[in-house]
């Protein structure tokens, strides 16, 4: 293919967005677009793995390939270090590089299991969880396969993750300052302290949230109209929790930290702990990283040697799960979803399940209609933002897979609404 070639397709990829004309026609040009982006990116991490190998990169006075890169095609260095390891993962792993030129994988879930590779920490085990991993970057939207990752990662190197904590929990610090008309506050703490303030913080935020709300009922205002911006009710809730830290007002939300951590993490680690030796890897070969957990609801990961020695000092809350990871439910003796039922239902999955939402506020939705019969268990439960919660009374469903442990929304016309 000469460089024409590809001019010409260029083109052909300018017209077809050029002559859009309906919402359906803009989604098949941009998974198009999408799938080529993918096959160009193996492309790419071929032609970087072929130039590393023969060493070419040394010409013009370049010394690795990242200065090389950086030299021919002006990336930034962090791009350029991730397309190096990129290329490093696809030589050692072609069924990667295969995945994307067939447009089966995204770009970021690849850098991602190019970053698992380029730590020398974890590369020996990686062999044996490859497949299982590369399935899941495949299947998974990209931000639940990140955190999956994260998750083995710290499994796998158990003794470097927890090195890292405790460096972090050290390292605490927290100051709050004024500088002329403005105080400013500054905190860093390890994830051991920082899950309970993130809960307390977002209480506090949803507090403030519903004061807003209120308001603007009682004066009949527009659904918009609040008196006050994110920024500034963020702002006001983190005073309030001085406030009520003072004792000087009402009394602060109750706040509770679920923390997870599945049996086998829990017994290898106390295993350990017994022993005064080191955690090794927490996870096996064979084992599904989709079965181990040792962080927070809300997917903050924690030490698991903090968590078994917070579980032998102090009340925790266990949380069964079948074997599908699904927590235990409630049945069908409430028609809304409410305190533990509420609590078990967002331990799955914490924001909106909705294809490209974030929201983290959400209502517990019942998968199958209650008015179908739908059961309020936490099998039966979904988070949804508000706004999206009302958009399945005009015939969008949900339907749970079992083998990836997501929740699919389908369209009235019966279109999946997941990502390429």
């Amino acid at each position: 293919m000469t460089t024409s070639d590809l001019t010409d397709v260029c083109g052909l990829v300018d017209a077809r967005v050029a002559s859009l004309s309906s919402a359906a026609e803009a989604r098949e040009v941009l998974v198009e677009i999408e799938r080529l982006k993918r096959h160009l990116d193996a492309a790419t991490a071929r032609l970087v793995g072929r130039v590393q190998s023969q060493c070419w990169y040394q010409e013009d006075g370049c010394f690795t390939i990242a200065s090389w890169l950086r030299a021919h095609v002006n990336w930034s260095t962090s791009e350029a270090k991730r397309a190096a390891r990129v290329a490093d993962l696809v030589r050692n792993y072609p069924e990667v590089g295969e995945s994307m030129a067939a447009g089966d994988m995204a770009s970021a879930p690849v850098a991602r299991l190019a970053g698992l590779h380029a730590n020398k920490r974890v590369t020996d085990q990686l062999p044996d969880f490859m497949e299982t991993l590369a399935n899941y970057a495949r299947t998974l939207p990209c931000d639940d396969f990140d955190r999956l990752a994260a998750r083995w990662e710290q499994l796998a190197d158990a003794d470097g993750a927890h090195q890292s904590h405790e460096a972090a929990h050290e390292d605490r610090d927290a100051t709050v300052n004024t500088l002329g008309n403005t105080t400013f506050v500054d905190a860093k703490v390890g994830n051991g302290q920082g899950a309970l303030m993130a809960e307390v913080f977002e209480k506090y935020v949803q507090a403030e949230l519903a004061r807003d709300l209120a308001e603007r009922d009682v004066l009949g205002l527009s659904p918009t109209s609040l008196a006050r911006t994110s920024k500034q009710r963020r702002a006001d809730a983190l005073y309030a929790v001085f406030a009520s830290a003072a004792s000087q007002f009402g009394p602060s939300p109750e706040p509770l930290v679920n923390i997870l951590i599945d049996q086998t993490t829990y017994e290898r680690t106390l295993a350990a702990m017994e022993r005064d030796s080191k955690l090794g890897s927490l996870i096996r070969p064979g084992e599904d990283v989709l079965d181990t957990r040792c962080e927070t609801t809300a997917g903050i990961p924690l030490d698991p040697v903090d968590v078994v020695a917070t579980s032998l000092v102090a009340h925790v809350r266990r949380v069964v799960v079948n074997s599908a990871g699904v927590p235990v439910g409630l049945g069908r003796r409430s028609r809304l979803f409410t305190g533990g039922a509420r609590a078990a239902a967002l331990i799955r999955r914490r924001r909106c399940i909705w294809p490209g939402c974030d929201v983290l506020t959400c209502d517990v939705d019942h998968r199958v209609p209650w008015v179908e019969g739908g059961e309020t268990d936490v099998a039966n439960a979904d988070p949804l933002c508000r706004r999206h919660n009302r958009l399945k009374v005009h015939g969008y469903r949900t339907q749970f897979e079992e083998s990836t442990r997501s929740t699919h929304i389908t369209a009235p016309d019966g279109r999946r609404l997941v990502p390429t």
